[in-house]
């Protein structure tokens, strides 16, 4: 079991958003939690950053956000994701542009996201979110 630091980002005065930092092949990356999202996405606009080869193919399932319609959605794997020292390997993620929400957390000054932490990974690191202590506990 290992407890990862959450930081919780105040949005506004309208909510919060949790992020956590972990590591994609081995360079860090600011995750955002959502457990609202069946699938760990990676922004669009990093994949080069953190794969070197990446093979991208349509995300042919049907894939919708918060907006109307349909995202045009890829898929791929990251070799490693590490959060907190335990490591996932080989691990699938959709791959969207997430300029917009980017955009919008430029607004408030908070940091870009690179990756959302969707609950497929979230169930595969058994992981608990602790917000009255600031932590994201995971058992990998």
């Amino acid at each position: 079991m290992k407890k990862v630091p959450l930081q919780i980002l105040r949005i506004d005065n309208s909510g919060y958003h949790l992020m956590v930092s972990l590591k994609l092949n081995g360079l860090k990356a600011n995750a955002l939690i959502d457990t609202g999202a069946s699938r760990t996405i990676l922004d669009k606009h990093r994949v080069m950053h953190y794969l070197d080869h990446p093979t991208m193919k349509k995300y042919e399932k049907f894939f919708s956000g918060l907006g109307t319609g349909p995202i045009e959605a890829f898929q791929t794997v990251i070799d490693r994701v590490e959060v907190g020292g335990l490591e996932l390997r080989d691990r699938e993620v959709v791959v969207i542009d997430l300029k917009s929400i980017n955009d919008s957390y430029a607004l408030f000054d908070l940091p870009k996201i690179d990756l959302v932490l969707g609950c497929d990974l979230l169930l595969k690191m058994n992981a608990v979110i602790d917000c009255p202590n600031r932590r994201l506990i995971v058992n990998i």
